[in-house]
C-alpha cells in the first residue's frame, strides 16, 4: 500500500536499464570514475529568510508503544521566519535519518553512493526568529510511513518564507531512522508494505505524537515550562496558537485528517495523496480539508475520497494533479528528476516514480495551492478557501468528482 517498495523497484529497473545500455553499447576503453551529481533544492519564494531547528521532546506521561519500558521520545524539525542576520550556518537539506533513508534506498536500487549528493538547504540552523511582524501561524506536518522529516523540505521552507512556522514530526519507530542528541538512532520496525488494517492501527500513536507536540508548542509560547528554552531566540514568542493547521503526505495525510477529528485546535488540513483511515472516515470533519492526489491515486474509490463524504460537514476540496504520482508530493520529485537529467535514472523510470509532469511545475503548483489555501483559512487573504481554490485554477489541477 505504501510507496517505498514501488520506489525501490522503479529505481532498480532504472539502474538495470542503464547497465543494459552500457553492456550493449560501444565497448568502454577503461573504468570511468563517475562525477557525483549534486542535487539542488529549489529556493523558497517568500520574502522572509528561513531558520531551522531540531527539537528533542520526551512525553513523560506516555510509554513508547514499541518499547514500553521507555517514555515516548520524539525529534521535531521546525522551519520558521528568521531574522536578517544570516550569521548561522546553512542547515543540511535533511537530518541524518533522512540522509540515511536516501542513501539506503538508492543503494538498494543499484545507484552508486558516490554518484550523487544532496546539496544544502536554504535554511540557517538555529538562526534567531524574526521579530516585529507579530506572531506566525503554525502548520504541523506528518510524514508518510518510513519517511523522516526533511522529505518535504521544499514545501516547508517555502511556507516558512511566507510567514509560517512549520513543525514536522518524526514518528519514532515508523520513520526510517531518527537520530537523537545523545547519538543513538532508532530505526523503523514497521513493514513498509503493511496492510490498511496495520496502517490504521498506527494512527493512535501518530495522533498522540501530534497532539503532544502541539501541547509543547502551547507551553513554549506561554513560557510555562522549559520547553521554550531549547528553541532558537524569539521563536517561542512568534508562535500563534490561535492559528494552527496541518498537512501530511500519504499516511501523514491520514494522520492529518484523524488529528483534526480528535483535536479541535487544528483549524484546517491538507491531505497529500493519503487514505482516509480511522473514525474520521465514518464521522467526517467539520473544518476545511484540501485534498491533493496523484493522477492515479489508489484512494479514489475509498471513503473520504468519494465524491460525497456523507458524514463530512466541513469544506472538502478534492483535486488531482495531472501527470503526478504518489511521491510527487515529496522532495523525491526533485531528487529523481535531477538524477534522470544526469542520466542516473532512465526517463521511463523517472516517469514511473514521479510521473510525466515537469518536476518544477509540480512543485510550483503544490507551493501555490498550500500557501493560498492556508492564507485563506487564516484570514491572510480577502477570499474564502473555496473561492481561493476556484480562482487559482490551473490546467493541471482537476477536481475529483
Amino acid at each position: 500500500m505504501e510507496h517505498k517498495g514501488l520506489r525501490r523497484h522503479i529505481l532498480a529497473l532504472a539502474a538495470a536499464s542503464m547497465a543494459a545500455t552500457t553492456a550493449t553499447g560501444v565497448a568502454e576503453a577503461g573504468p570511468v570514475t563517475p562525477t557525483a551529481v549534486t542535487i539542488t533544492l529549489p529556493a523558497p519564494t517568500g520574502p522572509d529568510p528561513v531558520g531551522l531547528t531540531q527539537w528533542h521532546l520526551t512525553d513523560t506521561n506516555r510509554a513508547d508503544p514499541w518499547d514500553p519500558d521507555q517514555r515516548r521520545e520524539l525529534m521535531v524539525q521546525i522551519w520558521y521566519p528568521a531574522d536578517d542576520a544570516d550569521i548561522a550556518p546553512i542547515a543540511p537539506w535533511m537530518p541524518p535519518g533522512g540522509q540515511q533513508e536516501q542513501s539506503y534506498g538508492l543503494a538498494q536500487s543499484g545507484v552508486a553512493p558516490d554518484s550523487w549528493a544532496l546539496g544544502p538547504s536554504h535554511s540557517r540552523s538555529d538562526e534567531p526568529a524574526r521579530t516585529g511582524n507579530g506572531r506566525f501561524p503554525i502548520l504541523l506536518n506528518s510524514p508518510g510511513l518510513d519517511d523522516t522529516t526533511g522529505l518535504n523540505t521544499a514545501q516547508a521552507e517555502d511556507l516558512a518564507s511566507h510567514g509560517y512556522v512549520v513543525v514536522a514530526i518524526n514518528h519514532t519507530h515508523e520513520a526510517f531512522a531518527v537520530q537523537f542528541p545523545d547519538g543513538h538512532t532508532e530505526h523503523s520496525v514497521v513493514q513498509v508494505d503493511s496492510s490498511p488494517n496495520v496502517l490504521e492501527g498506527l494512527l493512535p500513536t501518530r495522533v498522540a505524537d501530534t497532539r503532544f507536540v502541539l501541547d509543547q508548542l502551547t507551553a513554549a509560547a506561554a513560557h510555562s515550562t522549559e520547553a521554550d528554552a531549547a528553541l532558537p531566540q524569539h521563536l517561542a514568542d512568534d508562535l500563534d496558537l490561535t492559528k494552527v493547521g496541518m498537512f501530511g503526505h500519504s499516511l501523514g495525510g491520514s494522520t492529518t485528517a484523524q488529528t483534526m477529528h480528535d483535536d479541535s485546535r487544528v483549524a484546517a488540513g491538507v491531505n497529500l495523496d493519503g487514505p482516509i483511515l480511522g473514525p474520521v472516515a465514518t464521522d467526517g470533519l467539520d473544518r476545511p480539508m484540501l485534498m491533493l492526489a496523484a493522477d492515479n491515486s489508489p484512494w479514489f474509490a475509498h471513503p473520504g475520497w468519494e465524491p460525497l463524504w456523507a458524514s463530512n460537514t466541513g469544506l472538502k476540496l478534492p483535486l488531482r494533479i495531472t501527470g503526478a504520482r504518489h511521491m510527487s508530493f515529496t522532495d523525491e520529485q526533485v531528487i529523481v528528476a535531477q538524477l534522470a537529467t544526469a542520466g542516473v535514472v532512465s526517463p521511463d523510470s523517472r516517469n514511473s516514480a514521479i510521473g510525466p509532469i515537469d518536476a518544477t511545475r509540480s512543485l510550483d503548483l503544490q507551493r501555490s495551492y498550500l500557501l493560498a489555501y492556508f492564507d485563506a483559512v487564516f484570514g491572510r487573504s480577502d477570499r474564502s478557501p473555496a473561492e481561493t481554490i476556484t480562482r487559482l485554477a490551473q490546467p493541471e489541477m482537476l477536481p475529483h468528482l
